[in-house]
């Protein structure tokens, strides 16, 4: 499929004159509020798969020139860069292209789930879809190394209806935070860890689980030798049962043993021992901070670099945010951002008539609107900021895709991801 950056004074019915197709089909495909659009807002068209890269305009390049180099329609890129058909093009310019797919990647996606306990559950992972694994968030350890169970057997019927392999996520969370002294005194306790494991083994025996994956965070950097050894023993004791044992890492660009939180994250050892691992790509905008992109692209790069110099392409999932922020201007300390779906954010942008930009660093979108005088700036991903980011998992030739979290509306997520791979199904 492409992208369609609508202009000033575009319609849906406009477009779909543009690019060849229904006004009722661009509807469909993005979930739009009315037939009016708002300059800027990025639309998912027709067309065969492809990815976005990044292109810097050279010397002499037009449309017509960069299109054939790419063996794209030239409405691909001018319509995919809100351009003229016309256009002159400067040197320098930051265009993003399609890239056409001749052959699928196949590729594990992962979907975390923080489970209701209702019927809400099954409607929430039929919409998101196809997906390898459901990761269930979380099972607690506690202080005596029981886990704490979940109410999430409808959860996990609809993943076996889904022919989705079933994960158990396993955190030191203790309610409020990651709990550094929960998960130190688990590591540091031979006692507890084997009572963990057990109850770990038995948990995914009775709900029928096929492998656990451990999010542990904010250990102390100190703790990083007694992490490593935990998984290792994990790996031991799960592996040979069949278990699949999997870990979710925070982001980083370099191994810095003594930085906080990220230093107890061994990349090198870590990745050696598990079957694979979900690395955290977000949340660089966050709901204490100044508004900016949750998921940077020039950022997420940088750590998929660093990744992939000390482990194994085919073992990382690179982590995607299906959620945007909204926050309040002036930013303040005190004046935290509120969590916005991807399809809330674009038919506020439309309902509102803002201006949609996008960033060619960070390839996100984001929007300024007002409620009365109170000013508000939104992020959040679209099918632009989709492909840019799938575009990286076939140049880093990465095992898949871990979305962080299931039930934001975001249709356009999940025909992409159906468009763009070929989703491995284990059961």
């Amino acid at each position: 499929m492409y992208i369609y950056s609508a202009k000033k004074g575009d319609t849906l019915a406009s477009v779909a004159n543009v690019v060849g197709t229904t006004q009722q089909e661009l509807m469909t495909l993005n979930q739009t509020v009315s037939n009016t659009l708002t300059e800027g807002i990025n639309l998912l068209i027709p067309g065969k798969p492809s990815t976005l890269i990044h292109h810097t305009v050279g010397p002499r390049e037009t449309l017509t020139t960069i299109a054939r180099q790419y063996g794209v329609p030239v409405y691909a890129i001018y319509g995919a860069n809100g351009l003229a058909s016309d256009a002159k093009l400067e040197i320098g310019q930051i265009l993003f292209v399609p890239q056409p797919i001749s052959v699928k990647k196949e590729i594990d996606a992962n979907g975390y789930l923080i489970p209701s306990g209702t019927s809400e559950d099954p409607t929430i992972l039929r919409d998101a879809t196809p997906l390898t694994f459901i990761t269930i968030f979380s099972y607690h350890v506690t202080e005596s190394g029981d886990i704490v169970p979940m109410s999430d057997q409808e959860a996990r019927d609809a993943a076996k209806n889904e022919h989705e392999a079933l994960l158990m996520c396993v955190t030191n969370f203790d309610g409020n935070n990651f709990n550094t002294d929960l998960a130190h005194a688990i590591l540091s306790s031979s006692t507890l860890r084997n009572k963990v494991f057990t109850s770990m083994e038995e948990q995914m025996i009775a709900k029928g689980f096929q492998g656990v994956n451990v999010d542990f965070e904010h250990m102390q950097p100190t703790d990083r030798p007694l992490y490593n050894e935990f998984i290792r023993e994990l790996h031991a004791r799960m592996h040979p049962k069949g278990f699949s044992v999997s870990i979710a890492m925070g982001p980083k660009t370099a191994d810095e043993p003594y930085a906080a939180w990220m230093g107890a994250f061994d990349y090198r050892t870590l990745g050696s021992i598990v079957d694979f691992l979900m690395l955290m790509t977000y949340e660089w905008g966050w709901v204490g901070g100044p508004p900016m992109a949750i998921a940077p692209i020039d950022q997420v790069r940088a750590v998929l670099e660093y990744a992939t110099s000390v482990i194994s392409p085919d073992k990382i999932l690179m982590g995607f945010a299906t959620y945007g922020y909204n926050w309040q201007i002036p930013d303040t300390k005190n004046n935290l951002a509120t969590g916005i779906s991807p399809n809330k954010a674009q038919n506020v942008a439309i309902e509102k008539g803002a201006t949609v930009r996008f960033n060619p660093f960070s390839a996100s979108p984001m929007f300024h609107y007002y409620v009365g005088s109170q000013e508000h700036e939104v992020w959040y991903e679209d099918p632009k900021s989709i492909l840019a980011k799938f575009h990286l998992v076939y140049e880093m030739d990465l095992r898949g895709i871990s979305f962080w979290v299931l039930g934001q509306p975001f249709p356009q997520l999940w025909r992409l991801v159906a468009d763009t791979f070929d989703v491995r199904h284990l059961v």
